[in-house]
């Protein structure tokens, strides 16, 4: 999935088997209007237009050890320190 989380709601960039997309149905549409549409996030994406679906929860996971006696240095299990 292609996309952009704005204020917590996923918004996914579609591209449509029709050729002219309204920009009034895009959900970024409102976003667009203010910069007084000198962006337009669909050109950035390269999408034909957005469409919100929903609240979007972002949780960052880290790698966790195998057991209390395993050493990560950058991600990478190395052998015990001397």
């Amino acid at each position: 999935m292609n996309g952009i989380v704005i204020n917590d709601d996923f918004h996914e960039a579609i591209r449509e088997s029709v050729s002219n997309v309204s920009c009034r149905s895009c959900s970024l549409y409102d976003r667009c209007a203010e910069t007084n549409y000198s962006i337009c996030f669909a050109d950035l994406f390269r999408c034909d237009s957005f469409v919100n679906r929903g609240k979007a929860t972002v949780r960052f996971s880290r790698e966790t050890p195998e057991n209390t006696g395993s050493i990560y240095r950058n991600g990478v299990k190395i052998e015990k320190e001397k």
